[in-house]
């Protein structure tokens, strides 16, 4: 019996360590060179690399760099094939801290995932970092 208690008390922990816990950051390099000048037509920007993929269910979070522009992350809450971006925001334009950029994506995107929005903050904080 002792053993469900102590795992009800480490799982969170374990969680926690990682705010990016069961989010699909799989894109492979073919689809990511692919994804690139379709979202580059929608933000209008030229020379887009997509550099990191967050995915949770329908939603879809690309960190983006773009030739004369900020490194900057882009949002939708369906296929980018079939559906144009919700919003996109440079990573100097967030709050300041993980919390602050959580709490922001929460109050703009109702119905992003919450595990995905705390990934986003926690990747965001560190890129602005850096």
């Amino acid at each position: 019996m002792p053993l469900p208690l102590l795992s009800l008390l480490f799982v969170p922990l374990l969680a926690a360590a990682d705010p990016c816990a069961g989010i699909d950051r799989n894109l492979a390099d073919a689809d990511k060179a692919a994804l690139a000048p379709l979202i580059g037509r929608q933000l209008e920007l030229r020379g887009v690399t997509v550099r990191e993929s967050l995915r949770r269910g329908d939603w879809r979070v690309f960190l983006i760099g773009a030739r004369d522009a900020d490194d900057s992350f882009v949002f939708y809450s369906a296929d980018p094939a079939r559906q144009r971006y919700v919003d996109a925001i440079g990573v100097f334009a967030l709050p300041e801290g993980e919390a602050a950029i959580r709490r922001w994506l929460t109050e703009s995107f109702a119905a992003m995932p919450a595990d995905l929005a705390g990934c986003v903050a926690h990747d965001a904080a560190r890129a602005a970092k850096s």
